[in-house]
């Protein structure tokens, strides 16, 4: 009789541990084939582009209905999860209310940063930045560097490269500039490898 109920509770303990056993593999199994899923599956916040333009456009307008600065490029290509247009070939033309002609600025490569509440909006612009304007009396203001950040609600950039400025007759060299269009000032800095040295071009 203690046989029988010896043997009785080895077959069931036996029974319990194997399906034990096959509950835990049942459960490993499952994880493994879910991990392959997550695996195979492309992440679902990728910085993909959803939007396209060739040959376009976007120009801000004052509340008196007045044009303030448009943004032109021969490629947008804009990215949702950042916020940032980038742009082939940018054109940015900025209109001042005291200024006869708009500032026409120029560039191989640029991105729109969209505003937030971490930054403002702005345009940033690099290699062979060029920006021009004509004067009244007929001469034009030019400056080049190779990067430049344009701020277009508030008629402000700056450049934290070496920068020339032709006006006049005059040549200036810097380290950074920050430009004031609505004023038409420019602030020069330098540093230890650039001073500012302004040097005036005499005609024969």
């Amino acid at each position: 009789m203690m046989d029988s109920l010896r043997q009785n509770r080895t077959l069931q303990s036996r029974a319990l541990l194997g399906l034990l056993a096959i509950f835990i593999a049942s459960v490993l199994l499952n994880r493994t084939v879910d991990l392959d899923r997550q695996i195979e599956a492309p992440p679902a916040l990728l910085n993909e582009p959803d939007l396209f333009m060739t040959h376009a456009s976007i120009s801000q307008i004052n509340e008196e209905g007045s044009l303030t600065s448009k943004i032109s490029a021969d490629r947008f290509t804009h990215y949702p999860l950042t916020d940032v247009t980038t742009l082939e070939l940018p054109r940015v033309a900025l209109y001042t209310p005291n200024l006869t002609g708009p500032w026409t600025i120029s560039s191989d490569k640029g991105r729109l940063l969209g505003v937030s509440v971490y930054r403002k909006q702005s345009v940033e612009l690099w290699s062979a930045v060029r920006a021009e304007k004509s004067n009244p009396d007929g001469s034009t203001t030019t400056f080049v560097t190779d990067t430049l950040n344009v701020y277009p609600s508030e008629n402000l950039a700056e450049s934290e490269t070496p920068v020339t400025i032709f006006i006049g007759n005059t040549q200036t060299r810097a380290a950074r500039l920050r430009a004031n269009f609505d004023q038409d000032t420019f602030l020069f800095n330098s540093n230890e490898s650039q001073r500012v040295i302004t040097t005036i071009l005499f005609t024969p």
